[in-house]
């Protein structure tokens, strides 16, 4: 509970809720006898989920909570929000009905006010249902759905207590460009920067207020740096009020990825100079552009996107994860040199928004959607998605485009017209007035795109050339390039898709294929960036096993790709809380090879020197070799080369077989080339003798040391370490949080040894249980587990075992 001011409080609902994972008749009465149901907390999933899963729980199941509403609050007003339900949510308070919500994405509100008893124990009961259902967004049966929706009350519950002259709720109010506090700027640079700021004022009372509107600004230190009061009012009974202030920072402290500064927005709501309310609200000053001309601009600085895609789930609980999970998320995201998030393919939770907006992670939101649009209810909720996703979020700095396309729903499709997604575009603008509004979506599959008219398209698709074109249709507008590197290789079978395990040859393959991708892309004039499919490997309905094309696996541990795009980071730039600055990785196991042979390394350093056993093999710049087709169209036996110079791969090591959308191909990945358009390029060392023991690589800046990567060849297994993967944030013991358990098999050098496979045991004692698989085989040497905190504070302690290895033992504390 939040006891700063009495005039408003924001209680956490998230715990001792009552759970049951089938439909019972009764179950919304209040007097109703769930002692036997399981108490769980949230968020949280109706069942715990195989690590590989397609066709997850879908049914009906129940929660109940049990409160009591004190005596103080009688005179107030009290409001339940859930931040989400999967998907279809009836609600009741004390057996009254109040509410049936469709829609497993975004937030919803009821006032409880008048249900409530005071002093007595009081009952909210909630009924889902995630069956498929196609007039909900997505719409797409789960069996055919490249993703995964999972179920229950998987995000935050809160109680708010506020009085009955309040600061509305952006969504519960329903106020087109109105509700709650709207936040615009504009005349931004770095002398100054003009604020608007609307707050919309309801009275609840039986009879009309004077009421004023006071606002502060306050910096990181919470100094008061502006501020400004409104007149004072009449406000009707029953009656509602915008008021809008106007305020002038000078040389404030701009919102940029590099610098994403935030500023703390007091909003005080005065009844004849008594405070009745206030909010808080966290801003980011800045502005945004899009052209063909300038690219993309911040503030008036050309920025180069260079982004990837998210979904939000977690291996085991699905979507029902912590807001310090979604933090660590965004964390890693941005420690592998991505400084953009596309929440594909829905409006992800507001705790991975807040921790874009502080650690410098731009975000495009889009609608819920994916390859379906039938006409009828489920367009009308499409339209109210819209909607309701921009009032809940456009206040948020990190959110720089707005999907409103319904993600790959072509032309074709029924309902998929143009009118329609232009309709979609208009309700955008609507709800956001002025310049800072920049919608985006699909070109691909509209008629004619220029009347649809987002502000930002999408890049089309060439299979044959592994294109992403767009001048022939939309010949004045700069495209982003939502989704690349996965599907154009194989489909799926795409030889990005590989787990962690895969060894070394297919992790390279799989850089390769994302390094020759991004290449590509950033050849065109029109590029205004790009997202790689895919950040984190995710599961999907329409397949039994997780798709890995991810920089990231399931467990939140590094592919080689991840380096890859690591090293596109700037060197100068330092970031807190999350590592940043210079950075070198060799992409090696450094195990027995054929020799002479090929190192690859990655790093956004001048040069890298490259050492085995002491002993340097070499200084080199990065990577400045031709741009080339991806590799050589295979026939049946025959070659047919796509090639200009056909003699270009002769003499050279055996390829790889891969697949294209143009088909079979041979592919000679890092062959020091197709690097022309990245920030920062390989540096590919050819011809390094073997020798088992250590490869070093040192990366210099200015001829000064600047970062340094050490692998050794591994020897046999001979012990277990432990490390607990927090990313900045500590587990709270909210009987929700988590955090990953790595189990590193280690040689007696300490290197971990990525052939091992050892089924390994995880034991605890102390406030926390294990989720998922135990005991768990290890993957290329290291095995994982989810360690999820009980409502307890204290310590817990780990242990790790497993045959013919030493055991370890470690200990985590929650807070």
């Amino acid at each position: 509970m939040n006891d700063s001011n009495y005039s408003r409080k924001t209680i956490n609902f998230n715990t001792d809720w009552k759970f049951i994972c089938e439909d019972i008749l009764g179950a919304e009465q209040k007097p109703f006898p769930a002692g036997s149901w399981e108490t769980v907390c949230l968020p949280h999933a109706p069942r715990i989920e195989p690590l590989h899963v397609d066709l997850h729980f879908q049914g009906i199941c129940w929660y109940r909570k049990t409160f009591i509403a004190e005596e103080k609050f009688k005179g107030k007003k009290l409001f339940v929000e859930f931040e989400a339900a999967m998907q279809n949510a009836y609600v009741w308070v004390n057996g009254k009905f109040k509410l049936n919500y469709k829609g497993g994405f975004l937030p919803f509100t009821i006032d409880i006010t008048d249900e409530v008893e005071f002093g007595e124990e009081n009952v909210i009961a909630v009924r889902l249902d995630n069956r498929n259902n196609g007039s909900i967004p997505p719409g797409k049966p789960l069996e055919s759905l490249d993703f995964s929706y999972f179920g229950g009350l998987y995000r935050n519950v809160h109680l708010h207590v506020t009085d009955k002259l309040h600061v509305t709720d952006a969504v519960y109010a329903g106020k087109a460009a109105g509700g709650g506090i709207f936040v615009k700027y504009s005349g931004v640079s770095k002398e100054s920067a003009a604020i608007e700021i609307q707050t919309h004022v309801l009275n609840e009372h039986d009879a009309a207020k004077k009421v004023k509107v006071a606002t502060s600004i306050l910096d990181r230190q919470g100094r008061i740096i502006e501020s400004a009061v409104t007149a004072v009012e009449s406000v009707a009974a029953g009656g509602d009020m915008t008021f809008v202030q106007s305020m002038t920072l000078t040389n404030p402290q701009l919102w940029h990825p590099d610098s994403p500064y935030l500023y703390d927005l007091h909003t005080q709501v005065l009844d004849d100079d008594q405070l009745a309310d206030e909010a808080r609200t966290r801003i980011g000053i800045r502005t945004i552009s899009f052209s063909k001309e300038e690219g993309f601009t911040i503030n008036g600085e050309r920025l180069v996107i260079r982004g990837t895609n998210r979904h939000q789930q977690f291996p085991y609980i699905g979507n029902s994860a912590s807001d310090n999970a979604h933090y660590r998320d965004a964390s890693k995201l941005k420690e592998g040199g991505f400084n953009f998030v596309r929440l594909g393919h829905y409006p992800q939770s507001p705790a991975f928004l807040d921790a874009c907006d502080e650690l410098g992670l731009m975000v495009v939101e889009p609608v819920p959607g994916w390859q379906y649009c039938e006409e009828g209810e489920f367009q009308e909720i499409v339209r109210q998605n819209v909607r309701d996703m921009i009032r809940r979020d456009r206040n948020h700095p990190c959110v720089i485009m707005w999907e409103v396309s319904l993600n790959e729903t072509y032309h074709g499709r029924p309902g998929a017209t143009d009118e329609f997604f232009r309709e979609l575009h208009l309700i955008a603008h609507e709800e956001y007035p002025g310049d800072q509004m920049f919608t985006s979506g699909d070109t691909l599959g509209r008629q004619n795109p220029a009347y649809v008219g987002f502000d930002v398209p999408y890049t089309l698709w060439n299979g044959e050339t592994l294109s992403r074109p767009l001048e022939e249709v939309l010949p004045d507008k700069g495209g982003f390039d939502r989704e690349y590197g996965d599907y154009e290789f194989g489909g799926h079978e795409s030889t990005s898709r590989v787990p962690r395990g895969a060894g070394e040859q297919r992790l390279l393959l799989q850089a390769w294929n994302y390094q020759w991708s991004l290449n590509r892309n950033r050849g065109n004039r029109w590029s205004l960036g790009d997202a790689s499919w895919v950040g984190i490997d995710h599961n999907r309905g329409c397949s039994p096993r997780l798709s890995e094309c991810g920089a990231l696996d399931t467990f939140r541990l590094p592919k080689y790709v991840y380096y890859f795009y690591q090293s596109q980071r700037s060197p100068e730039i330092i970031h807190e809380n999350v590592d940043s600055g210079p950075m070198v990785y060799i992409a090696n196991t450094w195990t027995e090879r054929t020799t002479p042979a090929k190192v690859v390394v990655f790093s956004n350093c001048d040069e890298v020197e490259l050492f085995v056993n002491g002993k340097s093999v070499g200084i080199r710049k990065s990577d400045q070799g031709p741009d080339t087709e991806y590799g050589e169209r295979v026939t049946g036996y025959e070659v047919d080369y796509w090639l200009t110079d056909e003699e270009q791969h002769k003499g050279k090591g055996t390829g790889f077989d891969a697949k294209t959308d143009a088909g079979h191909m041979k592919v000679y990945p890092h062959d020091g080339g197709n690097c022309c358009n990245l920030e920062r390029a390989p540096f590919t060392f050819t011809g390094v003798n073997y020798e088992p023991g250590q490869l070093k690589a040192v990366g210099r800046i200015g001829g000064k040391e600047a970062a340094v990567c050490v692998v050794q060849t591994p020897l046999e297994p001979k012990t277990l370490s432990i490390r607990i993967d927090k990313s900045g944030k500590d587990l709270s013991a909210d009987g929700a949080d988590f955090v990953f358990v790595y189990a590193e098999i280690q040689d007696a050098n300490g290197t971990v040894v990525p052939s091992a496979i050892h089924e390994v045991m995880f034991s605890i004692e102390g406030p926390a249980v294990i989720i998922g698989e135990n005991p768990v085989r290890a993957e290329a040497g290291i095995a994982t587990v989810l360690l999820q905190s009980l409502t307890t504070a204290g310590e817990i302690t780990v242990t790790v075992s497993s045959q013919g290895l030493s055991p370890a033992v470690t200990h985590i504390s929650t807070i």
